[in-house]
């Protein structure tokens, strides 16, 4: 048979989502500095061997360098926002309210996500969040 676990605490669900996150965000870290350094390699050797061919492709290759590392950020960046949601969702009282901050934080996560580009949150719009959070 098997046991019943005890619930798990914020903090214990928080570090497990972080540890998850940490191994894609070196993956991405890693194909940063690997195409910089394929990128910049190729460049340097068409340039020595006058390959214009090759310069193109080498600049294309150091140019993936920035969807790897947006998206190393964007990762980073959710990990951080769930590391700061650990303190409110400690002091919450309720499932309710732990609940609805939960809600607003994957809304923010997500909207942005959907946009263009990313969206910075301002001052007026934290301080409203945390207005609406607290009763």
């Amino acid at each position: 048979m098997a046991s019943p676990e005890a619930p798990r605490t914020a903090r214990e669900v928080i570090d497990q989502a972080i540890s998850e996150n940490k191994s894609g965000e070196r993956l991405l870290y890693g194909f940063s500095i690997a195409f910089v350094v394929a990128g910049l390699g190729t460049l340097g050797w068409a340039i020595i061997y006058r390959e214009p061919v090759m310069a193109f492709i080498g600049t294309l290759a150091s140019g993936l360098f920035w969807p790897a590392m947006n998206s190393a950020r964007r990762t980073r960046k959710e990990s951080v926002a769930i590391r700061l949601l650990e303190a409110p969702l400690s002091r919450a009282d309720t499932a309710k309210e732990a609940a609805e901050m939960l809600q607003h934080l994957f809304h923010e996560i997500f909207r942005e996500k959907q946009q263009d580009g990313p969206q910075k949150l301002g001052k007026a719009k934290a301080t409203e969040w945390e207005s609406s959070s607290n009763p």
